[in-house]
């Protein structure tokens, strides 16, 4: 056993011995050495500093080891010249200054990453050897422009797509409408009304409706449906005080209206989107519901003979706001 595991460190140091002193294995195993100490640190003393010192030693060998051992490096792919070293050198530098900022600010490393590349890309067009500066002649300096103009598409890609996350993070009805206009986004999903808010916002607006309605007095019932506005508007507070907030609350509107006769009445509860929309002027859900009278069998003397029921339907789909109306309903 122990010969074997002599043998295998032979080979291993036959296959990665640095040739000289100052070379990128050399580099490489500095850093897995300073990593070493750190976790040594970590387990013997515990010393914060130390530890984060080595740590980062660690990365530092480690990116410069990986850069000068990737700098020739390329791959050819339909008559194109690709060096990938500075893009892997660029993500480790990406990694290791960001390291600590990644869950304040997740967007950081990759839309820096391009611009990082670059520069570390453009570097060899400006030394020679000495090293000493040179300025790069015509054909350098169009590469280096391309080079530049691409990397800012690519940081531009990254941005965009974080912002898009956090769109949809303080917005999430908006996966419920459609992008099949949008030159940017693709929504590989079928847009689904249950993304939209409003499903919930009417959710708990029924059962709210139902609680306060239900087996009630004809009176009581028309007395209530009287003062339709004013009581929606009671429950779209209730409704917002019981869902968890988000950017979005402030943009959905809950109306109410009724329509019918005693003793068969139809409330139509919409909630209203005033946010972005392929809709000029956004759009609404609506979930009518019907309010009938109920015998009471064997009522006691002072109860009234017949009492509300409310069966309400299904939440239809996303309907067109007239342009008009919005504005109405944003005033």
């Amino acid at each position: 056993m122990l010969e074997a595991i002599k043998r295998f460190f032979e080979q291993f140091w036959t296959q990665f011995k640095p040739p000289r002193s100052f070379s990128w294995q050399t580099l490489i195993f500095l850093s897995l050495f300073s990593w070493g100490m750190s976790l040594l640190n970590s387990v013997l003393t515990d010393t914060e500093f130390v530890q984060d010192f080595l740590a980062t030693m660690g990365w530092f060998f480690l990116t410069l080891g990986v850069g000068w051992a990737l700098a020739d490096f390329k791959i050819e792919f339909l008559g194109l010249k690709i060096y990938p070293g500075p893009w892997i050198t660029g993500a480790l530098t990406c990694t290791f200054l960001f390291e600590g900022l990644r869950e304040e600010f997740p967007a950081l490393p990759f839309v820096s990453w391009p611009l990082i590349s670059a520069a570390i890309a453009a570097v060899p067009k400006f030394l020679k050897r000495g090293p000493e500066f040179k300025v790069p002649d015509a054909k350098g300096r169009q590469e280096l422009v391309i080079l530049f103009l691409v990397s800012i598409i690519l940081s531009c890609w990254f941005s965009f797509h974080f912002l898009l996350q956090d769109w949809l993070g303080d917005y999430p009805s908006i996966l419920a409408d459609r992008f099949d206009r949008s030159a940017f986004v693709i929504n590989t999903a079928s847009p689904r009304v249950s993304d939209s808010r409003g499903v919930l916002i009417l959710n708990l607006a029924e059962s709210i409706v139902i609680d306060e309605l239900e087996g009630r007095s004809l009176a009581e019932t028309e007395l209530w449906l009287f003062n339709v506005q004013s009581r929606v508007a009671d429950i779209e507070k209730q409704v917002l005080d019981r869902i968890s907030f988000l950017e979005e609350n402030v943009l959905w509107n809950l109306e109410g209206s009724v329509s019918g006769n005693a003793p068969r009445y139809t409330l139509n509860l919409q909630a209203i989107w005033q946010g972005p929309s392929s809709q000029t002027g956004g759009y609404f859900l609506q979930k009518p519901c019907s309010i009938t009278q109920q015998p009471v069998r064997n009522p006691p003397a002072a109860s009234p003979p017949t009492v509300s029921q409310i069966e309400c339907n299904p939440i239809s789909d996303l309907i067109p706001l007239n342009p008009i109306t919005a504005s109405s309903q944003g005033s």
